[in-house]
């Protein structure tokens, strides 16, 4: 383990069954794009972390993304589950 990193286990208050539709799926780092009028945002799925495409105070303007746009995850959550969820990261094409 490096310096700065930490150990999360299955007590991590921000488990709430993810694994059913995140383990080892494809993700991608993107700048958030609102897609719709009526959806202006999301939150990463482990944290809440806001994401948003407005330069805002405590928003986030870009993290990784499932390949289909729907899930985010802000880089501290990837980085403390990327082991667990065992994530394959892929370049945009």
């Amino acid at each position: 383990m490096q310096f700065g990193e930490h150990m999360v286990d299955q007590s991590d208050w921000r488990l709430r069954g993810q694994a059913k539709y995140l383990k080892g799926v494809a993700l991608q780092w993107r700048v958030y794009k609102q897609f719709a009028p009526h959806w202006d945002h999301d939150h990463c799925e482990f944290c809440w972390a806001k994401f948003m495409d407005r330069d805002l105070a405590n928003v986030l303007r870009e993290g990784y993304v499932t390949l289909d746009g729907d899930r985010w995850i802000c880089s501290q959550c990837y980085d403390d589950f990327k082991e667990m969820f065992e994530w394959n990261v892929q370049t945009p094409k």
